[in-house]
């Protein structure tokens, strides 16, 4: 049992993306769902103890770890912009690169995971979200700016714009935002 949580800890910490039941279950080699789901609450469990540094996170698409947000402002430094997983950053790449974005359009580009995305990026600070008839209109804060270090929209537009154009000269692919 040990090693199966040991496997499930080692999963979570190397996944870019929130991990299903279902694929738990394949990376585990577990057919019972009520097995993984033992697990998870044990592992859960376990990292709630105080000494714990990271944590077990629920969301629409699965599982993930996170660091505590009591120790956030003390490591954060040491892997900068780890905290969010890649489709969080592409969602956050289009909004920032389109803004002002209408929600229903960056739902139709990135799908139905857009939604959660977009909660968390408000939750955090990075996104604004105004109601706008049936969909919203999305928009970078100031705390993207300071996040990524960026002076402006602008800024970051031309510096996309700018890798494009150096992968362009050099032959390779355009690098894509989606």
């Amino acid at each position: 049992m040990d090693d199966k949580k040991s496997r499930l800890e080692a999963a979570l910490f190397l996944a870019e993306e929130p991990v299903s039941k279902d694929e738990l279950s394949e990376i585990l080699d577990i057919g019972s769902i009520g097995f993984v789901e033992e697990l998870i609450d044990e592992f859960e469990k376990d990292l709630s103890e105080e000494h714990r540094g990271l944590e077990l996170t629920a969301t629409v698409n699965g599982y993930e770890l996170k660091v505590k947000t009591d120790h956030i402002d003390h490591v954060s430094h040491l892997a900068p912009h780890q905290d969010l997983n890649e489709g969080q950053l592409r969602t956050l790449s289009l909004i920032a690169y389109n803004a002002p974005l209408e929600q229903a359009d960056l739902v139709e580009i990135r799908g139905n995971r857009a939604y959660q995305h977009v909660k968390e990026l408000v939750n955090r600070g990075f996104v604004e979200k105004e109601k706008d008839g049936r969909t919203a209109i999305l928009d970078v804060t100031d705390y993207f700016l300071d996040y990524f270090e960026i002076d402006s929209v602008e800024a970051f537009k031309n510096k996309v714009d700018g890798e494009e154009e150096d992968e362009q000269e050099k032959g390779g692919q355009t690098r894509e935002l989606l």
